[in-house]
């Protein structure tokens, strides 16, 4: 039986670890990306859930959210170890053991005896980004602004269409297939359900009325996430700089304190470029259910 989403906005706003990504919002948005919800509550306990399948589809099991996004399950208060370890019993129950939960590093239900899976984003204080943004970083932003480059919210259609023409070319311009496409119903579900409840942006960064940089944030509690970046072949150097420096400053203003530059796995040069803002590691965990071909497949694929 589907999740009350009374109910669920309810202990999203009041769960201290509640990420964007655990938001009945988002849950609702990702419907467009994987359409067999699997939510449920457990004493008072709400799990965001779909069904996914693996392998080209010769296996499937359940995920909290997207991959590589900390959703998993939200709660009023934090529970007892009791109810916390029948929770897991009762997960298993439900998927047969055959789930990844993707976890923010500050849950309670991180305590399991699962196996876990570590993902490292890039997460920097925003009242630390003047003192800590390295003088490479700044003089790359400052050249961006001296050639006309500036940033502007991404409210417009001719804004929307500007992003998915970049998402569109940068498909094309990669050489191996990226591990996962969205659909631009994805993105227009963003645009229609996120960004009029103030729970996602998208902002573009333009030099004489061509696009050069987008990028798509979404909301937290506390923290703003960068969660997807799409930009122009010849877009001018230092925009990304400019780019993630105004969408901090814009999320300061509403009271978000931390920005979250997400995960880059085996890309070193994406890596330095948030840690060149001050950026600093932050582990987040992915609990992988015990299904012995499920769990085999999945921690086979990470190791890659």
């Amino acid at each position: 039986m589907p999740v009350d989403p009374k109910l669920w906005k309810e202990v999203w706003d009041a769960c201290p670890w509640a990420t964007a990504f655990a938001s009945p919002l988002w849950h609702a948005v990702t419907e467009e990306i994987e359409p067999s919800d699997a939510s449920f509550e457990y004493k008072g306990i709400i799990t965001p859930l779909r069904k996914i399948k693996l392998a080209k589809g010769l296996l499937s099991g359940y995920e909290s959210s997207v991959p590589g996004v900390p959703a998993g399950p939200i709660a009023l208060k934090v529970p007892d170890a009791a109810t916390i370890q029948a929770y897991w019993q009762e997960l298993v129950r439900r998927t047969g053991g055959k789930f990844l939960i993707h976890l923010p590093p500050d849950s309670p239900f991180i305590n399991t005896p699962f196996r876990k899976i570590e993902i490292y984003n890039h997460i920097l204080n925003i009242s630390e980004k003047d003192k800590k943004m390295s003088k490479h970083h700044r003089d790359r932003m400052k050249k961006a602004q001296k050639a006309g480059v500036y940033v502007t919210p991404g409210l417009r259609d001719e804004d929307f269409e500007a992003y998915m023409d970049m998402y569109n070319a940068s498909l094309q311009r990669w050489k191996t297939k990226p591990a996962r496409i969205y659909p631009q119903d994805f993105f227009q579900r963003v645009r229609e359900v996120l960004v009029p409840a103030d729970s996602a942006g998208f902002f573009m960064a333009w030099k004489d009325m061509k696009p050069q940089v987008g990028s798509l944030v979404l909301y937290g509690h506390k923290r703003a996430v960068s969660w997807h970046t799409v930009r122009a072949d010849d877009s001018v150097r230092g925009t990304n700089q400019l780019l993630n420096w105004m969408i901090m400053e814009q999320a300061a203003k509403r009271g978000i304190t931390e920005f979250d530059f997400g995960p880059s796995p085996r890309m070193e040069g994406v890596a330095k470029f948030k840690e060149r803002f001050g950026a600093e590691l932050e582990s987040q965990i992915t609990i992988v259910g015990p299904a012995r071909l499920f769990s085999f497949y999945f921690l086979r694929r990470a190791r890659q």
